[in-house]
């Protein structure tokens, strides 16, 4: 079984993809996020949102704990390990043993910003300068 969210499972993904791949789960966990809250659930199942496309572990935080995380758009919540997926596009800002905060960087941070509130972010515009791919720099 093929391991999900290393820099393996990524490889070869620009930093545009793994940013939109991050706001994909994002859009995914803002939509539990308001069930959660509806239900006023004490810990919620969020899904991993590294840049794996097939990445479906979960992570439980409470409301605040995602709330905080959001509060950035350039924040994702990650299992731990799972920052490797950024192909060097990230950076851990945060490890409490039961998750990682990874902070998208340079142009995939860019990327990540725009998409911010996009109902659909695997299709959204964004105006990237360049095409980015692997950041050679991690």
């Amino acid at each position: 079984m093929e391991q999900r969210g290393t820099d393996h499972s990524t490889a070869g993904l620009s930093a545009e993809r793994i940013a939109r791949n991050d706001a994909i789960f994002r859009n995914a966990n803002e939509g539990i996020s308001e069930a959660a809250e509806a239900l006023e659930m004490d810990r919620v199942p969020f899904i991993c949102e590294c840049a794996d496309p097939a990445c479906r572990e979960i992570v439980q935080l409470s409301m605040q704990e995602y709330r905080r995380i959001r509060e950035d758009p350039r924040l994702f919540l990650n299992v731990p390990g799972h920052e490797a997926s950024a192909q060097g596009w990230g950076q851990v800002v945060e490890n409490n043993g039961r998750y990682v905060v990874v902070a998208k960087i340079g142009p995939a941070g860019e990327v990540a910003e725009q998409l911010e509130g996009e109902p659909d972010p695997a299709n959204a515009a964004v105006e990237a300068g360049e095409p980015y791919g692997r950041n050679e720099k991690g």
